[in-house]
């Protein structure tokens, strides 16, 4: 009876290891390997085995200490779940959080008063780091209270000494949108992709990183699919008269599966998207510099300052916060808030108001006199 062919042996793929070339005494080039979280050496003879013991020695480094609750967030399924761009944030915070904080003791967090001084400790740094950036501050002491709030839901800790903290940066948008003829006229003088760009952003209110991966497999000809704030599910809308003739005639030459391609048909890179939509605004400043020293500059705008001037656009039409949360797949409390956030003082909405009591007001003392 023949047996099954052996099959011949595959190299190991294993994650986390780095290689370093170093040149020999006789010239030669020989590569180490070392496991790269811990930093231990590895034999590429006995690789299996020795990747293995830094495995378990990387498991059991930190046991007892903040590191270990790091860990405990950093392998969880929560973790697993977030974001691609939530984890990449992430990695370089909890770097951070692992040269400050990582030896300090678990026990701290399961007596009240080492919490609190741990508390203290913990903003005096945020303060300190506060004054190089504010928002880098805040973005690691939420990260910070984030690993100890997960801890503390999963019962391994007793106290989370950061439930609170103030934040130290402020930033207030409201007046900061993109008025309609600047859009039209970053449209007129960008390159095709930003100009595509503009229009999803303008109709969809999409997020950068979900522009640059949109596909035409999410464009039917009168819907397009947006990612939910609400629930992170793709739901379908339908696409605006503008959105839709615009997609109609790029569809038309279409070279490859995503909508924004680069000249040499490949996908957008978030850097390369940052610097080719920052270019063709400095283009733009450009010429309205040349024209008049009175003008909205662009270098005062963000991208996603067009996400809110979608939701204004719609609240100045008379949307109300439930219908801009259904057309822009928002929760209703995220459509109320970005309305308050980016709602530029026009007094638009004011008037709107203003005219609807006036209506209500002719309306009654009409009712009243046919009385």
């Amino acid at each position: 009876m023949r047996g099954r062919p052996r099959l011949p042996n595959k190299p190991l793929k294993l994650k986390g290891i780095h290689r370093v070339k170093k040149r020999q005494a006789d010239g030669s080039i020989k590569v180490y390997l070392y496991h790269r979280a811990t930093g231990l050496p590895l034999d590429e003879a006995r690789l299996a085995e020795t990747y293995a013991d830094a495995e378990r020695k990387m498991r059991t480094r930190g046991e007892g200490t903040f590191l270990q609750l790091i860990r405990h967030f950093d392998r969880s399924a929560y973790f697993d779940g977030l974001s691609e761009e939530s984890r990449k944030q992430y990695i370089w915070k909890l770097k951070r959080l692992e040269v400050r904080w990582g030896t300090c003791p678990v026990a701290a967090f399961n007596d009240a008063d080492d919490a609190l001084e741990f508390r203290k400790d913990a903003l005096a740094w945020h303060n300190e780091l506060g004054k190089a950036s504010p928002r880098s501050a805040d973005n690691l002491v939420a990260a910070l209270a984030r690993v100890l709030s997960f801890a503390k839901e999963k019962a391994v800790i007793k106290f989370n000494p950061l439930d609170t903290f103030a934040r130290l940066y402020k930033s207030h948008r409201s007046e900061l949108t993109w008025p309609e003829e600047l859009q039209q006229q970053f449209m007129r003088t960008a390159r095709a992709a930003m100009v595509t760009a503009m229009v999803l952003v303008r109709n969809t209110a999409m997020r950068a990183s979900d522009v640059r991966k949109f596909s035409w497999t999410r464009y039917d000809g009168s819907r397009v699919q947006i990612r939910s704030t609400k629930t992170g599910k793709l739901l379908w809308i339908p696409a605006t008269r503008e959105l839709k003739a615009h997609l109609d005639a790029l569809k038309e030459t279409k070279v490859g599966a995503l909508v924004m391609l680069t000249a040499t048909g490949k996908a957008y890179s978030k850097r390369y998207f940052n610097e080719q939509w920052r270019e063709d605004c400095d283009k733009l400043d450009a010429i309205n510099a040349a024209k008049s020293n009175d003008f909205v500059r662009t270098a005062d705008l963000n991208f996603h300052d067009n996400r809110g001037t979608a939701a204004t656009l719609l609240a100045e039409a008379g949307a109300t916060a439930p219908e801009i949360a259904e057309a822009l797949c928002w929760s209703v409390d995220r459509a109320q808030k970005m309305i308050d956030v980016y709602l530029a003082r026009r007094g638009i909405l004011a008037a709107n108001a203003i005219a609807k009591l006036e209506l209500f007001r002719d309306r009654r003392d009409g009712t009243q006199e046919q009385r």
